[in-house]
């Protein structure tokens, strides 16, 4: 195999990795199905906690005359909330899947980028002799920070993933609630950034088409364009920030389930 063929070959695979997300490296590998598995089962033993406390607290306060929340709102949160946990595999892979359609809607050619670059014709040997060392300086490590950043994105999505089960359980109580919306916000943003992200690319690339600079002047606009690309995470990674989380909720939640494994042990 030639050089040239193999440089297509090789960046033609990197883009796939940017494009896509392989379900076999998330949803579909046996690894993180697991952790999935295991986290879940987590979430069930301590939703089984909070309902033998909060039947508990409904109880009490039927017997004391103290206000609380009404059996059937507490029966339909709670079924809810097990629907969620239970199907936040499916809710994770439906997400990625719809993700992975929204970039193949986009077109990725590698070499017509290149062709662009180099004045409408593929690299010769020497040319790509030449060229390797300042694509390797300049564009190429532009395109290497997004392929980390695509590597990195699968690997959070999957600490996300497996994390799902119980991130809805926090959901059921309102003084954890919030740390559920900030899960929330960082899952949705890790799975659609690649089709943004991509679609940034895409855009770019039809706008370096259009400009039909070649030569330097496509290599520096092709840079910008690779730079802006990677700079997607970083903007959209403050719409993931929340500022009015706190500890409190949980530390008063387990002092609630301390305090009624006391009690239920003393029974």
């Amino acid at each position: 195999m030639d050089p040239v063929t193999s440089l297509f070959q090789t960046m033609q695979s990197l883009v796939d990795l940017i494009i896509t997300t392989p379900p076999e490296f998330t949803t579909a590998n046996r690894v993180v199905i697991g952790v999935w598995t295991t986290m879940t089962a987590v979430a069930d033993a301590f939703f089984v906690l909070i309902l033998i406390i909060g039947a508990t607290q409904i109880m009490y306060s039927q017997s004391t005359g103290t206000l609380s929340m009404p059996l059937s709102q507490f029966l339909a949160k709670a079924i809810v909330t097990a629907l969620l946990i239970h199907l936040s595999f499916f809710i994770g892979q439906d997400l990625l899947m719809l993700n992975n359609l929204l970039c193949a809607l986009l077109p990725a050619d590698v070499q017509g980028l290149i062709r662009q670059v180099n004045g409408g014709q593929s690299f010769n040997n020497t040319q790509l002799l030449s060229l390797s060392f300042v694509l390797t300086i300049v564009a190429g490590l532009s395109f290497i920070r997004i392929i980390f950043q695509a590597v990195k994105r699968i690997v959070f999505f999957n600490v996300l993933f497996v994390l799902s089960g119980p991130a809805f359980l926090l959901s059921f109580h309102p003084q954890t609630a919030p740390w559920f919306a900030f899960w929330a916000r960082i899952y949705v943003v890790t799975i659609f950034t690649q089709f943004l992200q991509f679609l940034t690319f895409e855009l770019g690339f039809q706008f370096l088409i259009a400009t039909e600079r070649t030569g330097l002047t496509g290599m520096i606009l092709a840079i910008a364009l690779l730079n802006l690309t990677a700079e997607i995470p970083g903007l959209l990674s403050r719409f993931a920030a929340t500022p009015g989380a706190t500890t409190t909720g949980i530390g008063n939640l387990v002092g609630i389930a301390i305090r009624a494994a006391a009690v239920l042990a003393a029974v």
